[in-house]
């Protein structure tokens, strides 16, 4: 069976973060080979393709920006969460204070029912946007409907006193909003040829969101005709709601729009995320793609002990092989469309997934193997189309010709200071260097020992290294003397987290958690106005004009 599934590209066995050899139990390999439909000795042989052979788009030189989470980021106008509007205002007011970059987390749509996913990582869409960060009452035509607004709005605006953002009454809210203003004016200027220039998949999208609107967000359990974008009863029941199917089409349009306004502030790097999740639009358009009763995660690693579970489907790589990797190919182009960088979440999964069998632990997993040529391909023609560079994120288990092969093709590694043992100054010139991720513990969190997980505490010492603070110090000082060890290293980009900028010790997101955190879910304890006054962004933006990166982004 070892040889059967290491011509499938399953890999039985791999090293583990302590340098052990993890071998996978039979039952786990022979699952795997089950989802492949690997009934043969040897998969079919597949015809040999032209691939593209030139190199990302180039990143800019010893610039910095700030890595945020747009829902977390809320003016006094924001609806209960933050939007594209205040992205804009604060794209705006961090050029002026040197910044070059933004960060954003992924921004794809989510299913249009209650409960509102929170997760930005677990999506209904890699392509298309979320409505929850649609500023309303800057939709054309809003003026219109602006006393049937106004309730809605001051309902709304009181949601900003709250620190957890409640989606589901966010999006009760606007959707009441949007439908106002849709029936007050849904012909746009632009927005005919708009749709034209989406083909099929907007559609196709729109089509989802009716039907999710009616039968709930389990696709699986719609009527049969219904199951398949090109099912027998699809065409017909979208006749039948073709007036919802416009609306959000509509929604789109106004979304697209107001992101392009933002763009055009500062050099927008969009996130795109490792999948989507099961019950959602890309995975009912892309089934006959995925790999059934598996789901995608991580070994156990130092932060991660158990092992991750994400809850996402993958792609079967044959498959998405044979498509010409047109999923990977839509989610790169999308994220590009506004941006002056993409970055890709677990760039190892252009070189190997960790599946797990349904019915198995995270540590159970196993390795299966990706059309790699095949990716760094398409990757690198899609930054070079749309002249935004890629910053890949290499953390965790990274096998050694991961990141030799990422360079060659022109992405950025990915550099942290909790997870770097060497000083700052011996970090490559190709990578962005950052402190943290959204997965991982802040500054505050670490240096007040405020971090739940206590295992992480020992990261405080990294502290005591790079900044030499003594205890007793405010952790704002901290970050800032961190950021100033970081602004003088030699790579290209850094980034500042917000969080770290203002003291804030929650992270954003715990990994292998569900009800335990409020994940995705915590606001900024500041609203956008005070953060634009406070001294802890202002001061980590003097250290990085000190250190001369205050260029302007090459692209």
């Amino acid at each position: 069976m070892v040889d059967r599934a290491q011509r499938w590209g399953v890999v039985p066995e791999y090293f583990s973060y302590r340098g052990e050899r993890v071998v996978a139990s039979p039952e786990a390999v022979e699952a795997v080979l089950t989802a492949l439909r690997a009934k043969t000795e040897s998969p079919p042989r597949m015809p040999r393709r032209q691939l593209p052979e030139g190199t990302c788009a180039p990143a800019p030189e010893r610039v910095w920006g700030w890595a945020i989470q747009l829902y977390a980021l809320r003016s006094r106008n924001s609806w209960g969460v933050g939007d594209f509007a205040d992205l804009r205002h604060f794209a705006r007011w961090a050029r002026r204070k040197g910044a070059s970059v933004t960060l954003l987390n992924p921004l794809g749509a989510q299913v249009p029912v209650l409960p509102y996913q929170p997760s930005p990582y677990y999506s209904s869409s890699r392509r298309f946007l979320n409505a929850a960060y649609i500023r309303v009452e800057e939709i054309a035509g809003a003026e219109r409907c602006a006393p049937d607004l106004e309730p809605l709005r001051t309902e709304a605006q009181a949601l900003n006193a709250q620190r957890l953002i409640d989606y589901d009454k966010v999006f009760q809210l606007k959707s009441k909003a949007l439908d106002l203003v849709f029936r007050a004016a849904p012909h746009p200027r632009g927005l005919t040829a708009w749709i034209q220039s989406q083909g099929e998949a907007l559609l196709e999208f729109a089509t989802f969101n009716a039907f999710a609107e009616r039968h709930g967000a389990a696709w699986r359990d719609w009527p049969p005709g219904l199951r398949h974008p090109r099912a027998e009863d699809v065409e017909e029941t979208r006749r039948h709601l073709h007036e919802r199917v416009s609306f959000h089409q509509w929604v789109q349009f106004h979304l697209d729009r107001q992101l392009q306004r933002a763009s055009a502030e500062i050099g927008l790097i969009t996130d795109v995320p490792l999948g989507f999740a099961s019950d959602s639009y890309d995975a009912w358009r892309w089934q006959h793609l995925l790999a059934p009763n598996i789901r995608v995660g991580a070994p156990p690693d130092e932060f991660f002990q158990d092992g991750q579970d994400w809850g996402v489907p993958p792609f079967d790589p044959w498959k998405l092989r044979a498509a010409g990797c047109e999923p990977f190919v839509e989610a790169i182009r999308s994220a590009a469309t506004h941006a002056a960088g993409v970055r890709l979440d677990h760039v190892m999964s252009l070189f190997r997934l960790f599946w797990i069998p349904f019915g198995m632990q995270a540590a159970q997993g196993v390795y299966v193997r990706y059309p790699t040529d095949d990716l760094l391909a398409f990757l690198a023609e899609e930054s070079s189309r749309a002249n935004a560079f890629v910053v890949g994120e290499d953390l965790g288990l990274v096998e050694p010709p991961v990141r030799k092969r990422l360079h060659a093709r022109g992405a950025l590694s990915f550099r942290l200071l909790w997870f770097e043992r060497s000083s700052p100054g011996r970090w490559p010139r190709d990578a962005v260097a950052a402190v943290s991720t959204h997965d991982l513990p802040t500054i505050a969190g670490i240096w007040n020992l405020t971090e739940p997980e206590h295992r992480l505490h020992g990261l405080r010492q990294r502290l005591v290294e790079v900044t030499r603070a003594p205890d007793g110090k405010a952790a704002v000082d901290v970050a800032v003397a961190a950021y100033r060890a970081l602004a003088r290293t030699k790579s290209r980009i850094v980034l500042a987290s917000l969080e770290d900028a203002v003291g804030v010790s929650e992270r954003p997101n715990v990994p292998g958690t569900t009800t335990e955190f409020p994940n995705w879910r915590l606001a900024l304890p500041h609203s956008l106005e005070e953060i634009e006054k406070a001294a802890g962004p202002r001061r980590i933006g003097a250290v990085m004009k000190r250190a001369r990166r205050n260029l302007s982004p090459t692209s």
